[in-house]
């Protein structure tokens, strides 16, 4: 039998030929470039002895480019016979050993899920895997940074991983973020909050089995390290209270912040029930998306404050329309009694105030601003930055809360209250000289003392 089949195509003036495989199948046409038989017959043969044939012949009977018989071979094969599982996955590993592939998703696999499906999915509040494994684990994600991670994927990851499938994900398609440029006005923080948007659920993927590939390793992120927040000089902040103020309710907002060090959420938070007869009890926070909610870091904390603080703040409860009594919002909302006052027009009517007295760059300060001013001017004064966290509530490493434990906390509050006065007691003062304390009696609430119900969330 001969090693290979010669005829004629009746569109072509050239002989075709077909080569005999050692498994017995035939390559696919290819002609020869010739007219006559015998020619033909001397080409087909110098192909099975060199054991290549070419890729393709032109019109004119020239071969261009050629593959070997042993590839044809391999790809007979691969059209034709059934494999086995293990089969593929071995051929697979070799191709992957090889540099040849990165990466394959079999049909019927979990990897072949749609990458943007359960990218979706895993930042879903009801949905997440993931989010379920942290509850029973006692761990607690907030709503807002689940928000957050889904409209980065949506946003920044889509146009680059959109079609593909979870097993597909590979290093590349992580690092070509960084020539995006919708990103480029973007601060190193933001950058790393968006990148750890797709690797932390694609670890997570990796973990599980949903892929092979390891593709949140490796990845170079940019420095989380933010912009150092610009804080106001105490002649600055003397300057800005003792000023006029379109709004006297940001006023009271602002002051409280800047005495107190308590964050903007937990000031929109405050209801009557938190006001005790000389402090503020700091039970919760104001999140847009989530409510009343615990503080950050979950602990319930309190501060010290003056008297004359203390019946601004009534005062200002004392205007609250919705009748809730104790539980109403000291900052209320003038359309809806649920809702706080937002934040953001305390920092508006902040700014107003600083351009009126001269500040070089109002937009630079923010509410937050007052919080840092707070915890440097403080811990400036008492030098001991224990006794600053029990007032400020931060958290910042095992060490620290080691020895918070043992802090006398009523003796530190005494020492921040002392402090607070000497740091701010004159805007206090002149604040309150601002204000005239008379109010109709069937809108006065009285003010109670709070017994102290601290603990944690």
């Amino acid at each position: 039998m001969k090693p290979y089949l010669i005829f004629k195509n009746k569109n072509s003036p050239f002989w075709y030929a077909q080569i005999r495989l050692p498994d017995g199948t035939l390559t696919s046409n290819r002609s020869t470039g010739k007219e006559s038989k015998l020619e033909a017959e001397r080409v087909v043969m110098q192909w099975i002895v060199s054991g290549n044939i070419p890729t393709t012949v032109s019109k004119k009977g020239k071969a261009i480019g050629q593959t070997s018989l042993e590839f044809v071979s391999i790809l007979n094969g691969l059209k034709t016979r059934d494999f086995t599982e293990k089969e593929i996955d071995e051929m697979i590993n070799v191709l992957k050993e090889r540099n040849f592939i990165s990466a394959v998703v079999k049909p019927e696999h979990p990897e072949a899920k749609d990458a943007m499906e359960f990218l979706n999915e895993f930042w879903d509040m009801e949905k997440s895997p993931y989010l379920k494994e942290l509850a029973i684990r006692g761990k607690d994600v907030h709503f807002h940074y689940v928000q957050t991670n889904n409209t980065y994927i949506n946003k920044y990851w889509k146009p680059l991983i959109e079609g593909k499938m979870v097993g597909e994900i590979t290093r590349n398609d992580i690092n070509k973020i960084f020539s995006q440029d919708s990103i480029n006005h973007l601060s190193g923080k933001s950058i790393f909050s968006i990148v750890s948007s797709i690797t932390q659920p694609m670890k997570w993927a990796h973990q599980h089995g949903l892929t092979d590939i390891n593709c949140y390793d490796g990845i170079i992120k940019p420095s989380t390290k933010s912009k150092k927040r610009e804080i106001l000089t105490m002649e600055e902040t003397r300057a800005l209270f003792n000023a006029e103020w379109e709004n006297p309710t940001a006023k009271l907002a602002c002051l409280i912040a800047c005495y107190t060090g308590m964050r903007s959420g937990e000031i929109q938070a405050l209801r009557m029930q938190d006001i005790g007869e000389d402090r503020i009890y700091i039970r919760h926070s104001w999140n847009q998306y989530e409510g009343l909610k615990c503080p950050k870091n979950g602990e319930e904390r309190e501060i010290k404050i003056p008297q004359k603080l203390r019946d601004m703040i009534v005062y200002q409860a004392s205007f609250n329309p919705y009748n809730e009594g104790m539980s109403g919002f000291i900052f209320f909302n003038a359309e809806r009694p649920d809702k706080p006052m937002d934040g953001k027009v305390w920092v508006k009517y902040m700014r107003r105030t600083l351009a009126s007295i001269g500040h070089k760059d109002p937009k630079s300060i923010c509410f937050h601003s007052f919080r840092h001013e707070w915890c440097t001017n403080t811990l400036t004064e008492i030098g001991d930055k224990r006794v600053c966290m029990v007032g400020s509530g931060h958290k910042s490493d095992e060490i620290f809360e080691h020895y918070a434990d043992h802090i006398q906390k009523e003796k530190a509050l005494d020492r921040l209250a002392d402090t607070s006065e000497k740091l701010f007691g004159d805007l206090i003062d002149g604040v309150a000289d601002d204000v005239e304390y008379t109010v109709s009696e069937t809108t006065i609430i009285e003010p109670i003392a709070i017994e102290d119900k601290t603990k944690t969330c």
